[in-house]
Order: structure tokens, then C-alpha cells, then sequence
């Protein structure tokens, strides 16, 4: 299995990708291979740079480098700060090129710990569309149970996948 670090990167960088039109435009519309392909231009596909952060708590956006390779591979995210009830939900995307590799369940499982060190975090939570797929592999590889569905405000109908913080991951 692939191992990932993720990593938050220069100031300058990341304020650089906020403001590229094109990155914006491909998160708006979650075209994904656009995002990936913008953040390989201004990112580089290999990081070259040292990350400001590697795995260190943030209740934001990640980039997923391989261990090895030191290759972007993906981003993923806590969609906000934990909620007054302690959930805090994570999101997840592999680049193009890099899926079906464990990528994605590296990602999950490092958000997973990372909020698991949170004295305010009670539970982590996914959303997903509500059929066995990918991500639903994912989720139930690092601990998550599926818990219903849920309508989301952006995506509609969704599985909501919950997970108490101190479980044993495997």
C-alpha cells in the first residue's frame, strides 16, 4: 500500500492557486482533472519544495504526496472546522493517474488521525453518492459506517458515513 504525507505549502503558493481563475473555476464545478492539472502547473507534479507543514492538524485543505515519489497525488480536506457537536466531515479526491492505487484510503485514514487528536472532534464524517462506488470502499477501509442518507444542500441526496474518534484503524 502507498503511503501519503500530506502537506500544506508556501503562503504565496497556495494564495496563488486561490487566485488562478482557472482553479477556481474547476473547484466551482468540481472538474477535478482541471484542478489536478492546474495544481501540477503551479505546484510542479513532483514537490520539489519543502511543505510548510507535513501531517500536522489544520482544519482545512491538504495536498497528498507519495512517500516515495514525492508526487502530488491528490488533495483532500475538512470541509470546516468541527461542528458544536464535535463532527467534523472530510473530503478526498486522487488525481487523474493516480486512482485505484490506495491513495484515496491513505488520504481518509490520515484525516482520520488527524482529527482523532482533536479534543473538540467526537465523530468524523463522509458523504457520498448513495451507491457502492470507490469511495464507499474507501470509507469502510479506514473504520466509517454507513449511517442513512442525508439531503446535502449542494449535492442532494447523499450516504452520510460517520466514525467515532478512537476507534482502531487497521
Amino acid at each position: 500500500m502507498r503511503h501519503v504525507h500530506l502537506v500544506r505549502l508556501d503562503a504565496a503558493v497556495e494564495q496563488s492557486l486561490a487566485n488562478d481563475v482557472e482553479y477556481r473555476a474547476a473547484l466551482i464545478h468540481d472538474d477535478w482533472a482541471r484542478v489536478a492539472t492546474v495544481v501540477h502547473r503551479v505546484v510542479g507534479r513532483i514537490l520539489t519544495a519543502p511543505p510548510v507543514s507535513v501531517d500536522e492538524l489544520h482544519w482545512g485543505g491538504y495536498f497528498a504526496v507519495d512517500h516515495e515519489t514525492r508526487e502530488v497525488v491528490g488533495s483532500c480536506a475538512f470541509k470546516t472546522a468541527p461542528s458544536g457537536d464535535g463532527a467534523v466531515e472530510i473530503a478526498y479526491f486522487t488525481y487523474p493517474g493516480f486512482e485505484g492505487r490506495g491513495y484515496a484510503t491513505q488520504m481518509a485514514r490520515r484525516l482520520v488521525e488527524l482529527a482523532s487528536r482533536s479534543a473538540t472532534v467526537r465523530r468524523v464524517i463522509a458523504h457520498t453518492l448513495p451507491e457502492t462506488n470507490a469511495s464507499t470502499r474507501v470509507l469502510e477501509k479506514v473504520g466509517m459506517t454507513c449511517v442513512g442518507e442525508v439531503m446535502d444542500p449542494d449535492d442532494g441526496r447523499v450516504w452520510r458515513w460517520e466514525l467515532p474518534v478512537g476507534v482502531h484503524l487497521d
